[in-house]
């Protein structure tokens, strides 16, 4: 049985602490809905009490699929492998499932019920980006992961479990050890190499040492793993399998730098700048003979030519890194570019759609490191400012660039013009290039200054040809150093900026580095059965250590964009009028074949009560203003307060729609199913 409790510790409360975008908000979603079964087709059996949800299990090790109930022959099935449950017969001491890859109604075998484990809820915990955090640990039971959260010397005990797991003999770890499986040394991309690591239980515990942590019991699921040959998890730790030395391939790692440049009409002396260091930089990677290693782009944003005299374009790709090579492919498009003379709009610009063009448009797959350099010397226009042409926040197209795994180096020209407009587009820039593990990879210029600027622009510049002439040296850091120490420490000295810049590049191309090196080697997560983690670096909790997504159907998706959308129309309407508010939601119900009398009777108090949000968003462990806001209070926030939450609800509409059309990284959990049952990784944050 799925277990939700918080616990504290009654020794030594301590109040949580906030939790980080990379965190593991929680270990509970949802149970997968399927696209809309065919009338002639035989549906899987329902959740109980649920009328869209199906039932869902995970095979244990060593089951067999058999043709017919109480049957001992068949297929072995890999670990944890997922089936929808279309009958449950008793047969024997047993029940026995008739199950099926997917909800088409195409049925496969029986499993003996015991040879199952109920899956009610669909999520994928993936592991955070190895910026500054250690390997994680998975133990045998609960008890050693909780009682190691709350020792004092809990570092020290750590790096021994952690060593010794590292330097297992052929046979395995012995029986009795806690740890049973660790994090692999490279990152596992979890789209190319999709894995699952599907939540048991979990609980929320105060420990003695710093913030609110959760424990997880999970099962690893790798797509494609082999079907399992132990029957008996409990009493055997399987052999690690052996693993190819951390740097193969890594000789072929490569990098592509794009750059977003403003190019409105004060922009010229700084796209100078930019071309006058990127020669210095092209020039030595000539020499060095790294041009088919590191390749540059450059993208620049103006404003909608419709809509502004003068303008030439409202975003252009003048170089896609993928294929300009060389130095005189891109001095040739740099050249090309040129600053408008007109003048926009507002000062805030529409820098969005330049950064959306450049993560649509170029082939990132194709690189290992992954940067974009955005300059500009304004603020950016939100989604919700009818200027905006993406419909996308900050918020949302962080999001979309972590969806891309790349990272933004905003260089902000603080230049006395936009003084008024300094804090807000610091504000912006920091949440847009934040990075987990460390700080903002944000670099404001001071007065604009064209020469630190084009300092500035060399600094990154060659720190980034660096990581590609010598990524040995970012592997030896990630494998070898310990992690530095918490930044509730004492902080060190504040470093110069360019040796500030430095270090944080180097911090995010350690985890660019693992992670190309993850997919080089096809890393998969640990070839374990069940264990028990944390979703925080138990020697230093103040790390996320896993991030968790909502698995997703097409139709579910396609759902959830129409409740928002017609939420949105609500949200509209009631700006005007309770009773505009409550015919709009009346109808949006009716719309989504959902029951329109609980609205506006006093019988729902919120979007959720009234079933207008769908079962499969019931029960998540994230903050929903959309679904729990009191229907009456939509009238009394006032036209400001109610357009901002407004404004982010169209932002992620605009997200949706990219997820739908992200066709790689939609994936079947069991190969035999069909398209319909095919599922995207919702970050839990992009949840309306």
């Amino acid at each position: 049985m799925n277990t939700w409790k918080r616990r504290a510790h009654t020794m030594s409360p301590v109040r949580p602490g906030s939790v980080g975008r990379w965190a593991l908000m929680a270990i509970v979603s949802l149970g997968l809905i399927g696209a809309s079964v065919a009338a002639h087709a035989r549906p899987p059996l329902l959740m109980p009490g649920k009328k869209t949800l199906y039932q869902k299990v995970l095979t244990r090790p060593g089951a067999i699929l058999s043709p017919t109930p109480g049957s001992s022959k068949g297929t072995r099935l890999g670990a944890f492998s997922p089936y929808f449950v279309y009958e449950r017969v008793k047969f024997g001491p047993d029940a026995w499932l008739l199950v099926g890859p997917g909800i088409d109604g195409k049925t496969t075998g029986y499993l003996p019920e015991s040879g199952t484990a109920p899956w009610e809820h669909a999520i994928v915990l993936a592991f955070t980006p190895r910026t500054s955090r250690d390997r994680v640990l998975f133990f045998r039971d609960r008890a050693a992961i909780e009682g190691l959260m709350n020792e004092a010397d809990a570092p020290g005990k750590v790096a021994e479990l952690r060593s010794q797991i590292t330097a297992v003999p052929a046979a395995g770890t012995p029986k009795d050890h806690p740890v049973i499986a660790i994090e692999p040394e490279t990152a596992v991309d979890f789209k190319k190499k999709f894995y699952l690591l599907p939540a048991l239980k979990a609980e929320e515990i105060l420990t003695k040492r710093g913030p609110a942590v959760r424990i997880v019991q999970a099962a690893s699921v790798t797509v494609d793993s082999a079907p399992a040959t132990v029957a008996k998890p409990s009493t055997a730790t399987p052999k690690p399998a052996a693993k190819p030395p951390a740097n193969v391939g890594i000789a072929n790692f490569n990098s592509a730098v794009v750059f977003v440049i403003d190019a409105t009409a004060s922009m010229q002396p700084y796209i100078e700048r930019t071309r006058k260091a990127m020669q210095t930089v092209l020039a030595e990677i000539e020499k060095a003979k790294l041009g088919d290693r590191i390749s540059f782009g450059l993208v620049a944003f103006q404003d909608d030519p419709a809509k502004t005299k003068g303008m030439e374009y409202l975003a252009k790709v003048f170089a896609d890194p993928a294929k300009v090579k060389g130095r005189q492919g891109f001095t040739k498009a740099i050249e090309a570019l040129k600053a408008t003379q007109s003048s926009t709009r507002a000062f805030a610009e529409d820098a969005y759609a330049g950064i959306d063009i450049a993560l649509e448009k170029i082939e990132w797959a194709k690189f290992g490191g992954r940067y974009i350099v955005f300059i500009t010397d304004a603020s950016a226009r939100e989604g919700g400012s009818v200027l905006a042409t993406t419909g996308l926040t900050t918020e949302a197209m962080r999001l979309r660039a972590d969806e891309k795994q790349v990272a933004i180096y905003s260089m902000h020209l603080r230049t006395p013009a936009g003084k008024s407009d300094h804090r807000k587009a610091e504000r912006q820039f920091k949440q847009l290039s934040a990075w987990p593990g460390i700080d903002a990879l944000y670099f404001p210029i001071q007065a604009g200054d064209p020469a630190k600027f084009e300092e500035g622009v060399l600094g990154m510049a060659k720190s980034l040809v660096d990581q590609v002439k010598s990524p040995a040296r970012l592997i030896k850091q990630a494998l070898a150093q310990p992690a530095p120490a918490s930044p509730v420490a004492k902080p060190p000295p504040k470093p110069d900026p360019a040796a500030e810049a430095k270090a944080r590049l180097d911090a995010v191309g350690r985890a660019m580095v693992l992670a190309y090196l993850g997919r080089v080697k096809g890393e998969k997560a640990p070839p374990f059965y069940v264990a028990w983690t944390s979703d925080r670096d138990i020697a230093d909790p103040i790390r996320a250590t896993l991030s968790v997504r909502v698995l997703l159907t097409k139709d579910q998706l396609s759902d959830m964009y129409e409740v928002v959308r017609r939420t949105i129309e609500a949200g509209e309407a009631g700006q005007i009028s309770s009773t505009a508010l409550f015919e709009q939601l009346r109808s949006a119900a009716v719309a989504l074949s959902r029951d329109p009398s609980k609205i506006g009777k006093g019988k729902a108090k919120n979007l959720a009560e009234a079933g207008l949000m769908g079962e499969y968003l019931e029960g998540l462990p994230y903050r929903s203003v959309l679904a729990s806001m009191p229907l009456d209070d939509w009238t009394n926030l006032g036209v400001a307060k109610s357009e901002k939450i407004l404004e982010s609800l169209r932002a992620k509409l605009a997200l949706y729609k990219r997820f739908h059309a992200d066709v790689d990284a939609w994936v079947k959990l069991n190969p035999d199913g069909g398209e319909g049952d095919k599922v995207y990784p919702v970050p839990i944050d992009s949840l309306p």
